[in-house]
């Protein structure tokens, strides 16, 4: 397993550069001049450090996305961090989540010593199969994380539905609690129910791959008074309450008024990403290759990803003599990978490792570059 690994990644650091004129960069963070005009403005009141910007941020986060809080942290593992400790998941207690789950995560669970219990994804799917995830419930399992992978859509009701039907999330007294990343669906509403709306933790992720960024940074949102109230007391050190082990996990106020300017554009953006991914969609109908994304009307596009017959190293080499640059499905090796485990038991993570790659998908892509792009799709051999 370990040389497969080593392997892909040699055979990855060989793929061209791709750089130069009319180059098609993989990603760029959307920012407009709104963005730096608001941290300008920040800067120039010396607003530099935690204060009543993030306090204004916070408020109109939940606002926006229909949660009662939001508390916004200085990274997506911090974020990851917090929603575990309020949970209280320790080392005597386990976690189910899918292959595809971040690496934050895997970083945030092993902070606080618990086990992880690894499903892998459906097949051709980026989501695991949900009665695959209820089937690793046992009396150690705390907590159960649900990804929206690359902006992919996925009703997880029917899940919430036998959870419920189990008794396991029923009073107050729930056995499990569900944390679901909605970072590349954040704002995403489909017949009335927008993601992460049934979790006990929703998490939004803003760096510069996510659909709102700050440059670094996340937001943690609950509708738990309890929850929160654990979130918020760990978030910042210092002060005069009783002693125990807090963090410096707070962000800017100047990161916030970037975020609030952010907010503004989120539907513009989601739906620009869309629009891309329907034509990528329908440039794959005509090609090779395939994708995973099956309803353009429901997923967001965070990325999009693309499947070959063929290795990836073939279809990245391809891209990257067009000028167009790509990355990896899973750019640091899938969860399985990293935790040293078999391949042979995660077989549809693995191909979609061995034979995905992501395409550039973001709002800064002009006109020329999506037809580009898509011409390339179509001409894949």
């Amino acid at each position: 397993m370990l040389s497969e690994t080593a392997s892909a990644a040699s055979a990855e650091k060989v793929i061209p550069r791709v750089s130069g004129k009319g180059a098609i960069q993989y990603i760029r963070p959307t920012l407009s001049r709104n963005e730096l005009k608001s941290v300008l403005e920040s800067l120039v009141q010396e607003e530099v450090s935690f204060g009543q910007g993030v306090l204004n941020f916070e408020r109109a986060f939940a606002r926006t996305f229909d949660f009662q809080h939001a508390t916004a942290v200085d990274s997506y593992t911090s974020a990851f961090h917090l929603a575990l400790l309020a949970t209280e998941l320790t080392a005597e207690d386990q976690i189910i989540l899918p292959v595809s789950a971040p690496l934050s995560l895997l970083d945030a669970v092993h902070y606080v010593g618990a086990k992880v219990v690894l499903v892998d994804l459906a097949k051709d799917s980026l989501h695991a199969d949900s009665d695959a995830l209820l089937a690793q419930i046992n009396e150690k399992t705390k907590v159960i994380f649900l990804p929206y992978t690359l902006g992919s859509y996925k009703d997880f009701t029917p899940l919430y539905e036998k959870l419920e039907a189990a008794g396991l999330r029923k009073g107050k007294e729930q056995r499990i609690r569900v944390i679901e990343d909605i970072s590349h669906v954040v704002g995403h509403d489909v017949n009335g129910h927008q993601a992460g709306s049934n979790a006990d933790i929703a998490i939004v992720g803003l760096n510069e791959d996510h659909l709102m960024t700050i440059g670094k940074g996340a937001v943690v949102l609950t509708d738990s008074h309890n929850l929160f109230s654990t979130i918020k007391d760990l978030r910042v050190q210092g002060g005069n309450r009783p002693y125990r082990v807090r963090f410096d996990y707070a962000i800017t106020d100047y990161q916030a008024a970037m975020g609030l300017e952010q907010l503004g554009n989120l539907s513009a953006m989601i739906e620009r990403r869309r629009r891309m991914g329907v034509l990528y969609k329908e440039a794959i109908a005509n090609s090779r290759l395939k994708s995973f994304f099956v309803a353009p009307e429901h997923d967001v596009c965070g990325a999009f990803p693309v499947i070959a017959d063929a290795d990836v190293t073939h279809t990245q080499r391809y891209f990257a003599s067009l000028q167009i640059e790509t990355r990896r499905v899973f750019p640091n090796g899938p969860l399985h990978h990293i935790m040293g485990l078999k391949a042979l038991d995660f077989p549809n993570a693995e191909k979609l490792f061995q034979r995905g790659l992501l395409l550039p998908l973001y709002p800064m892509l002009n006109k020329a570059a999506v037809e580009k792009i898509t011409a390339a799709i179509r001409g894949f051999y």
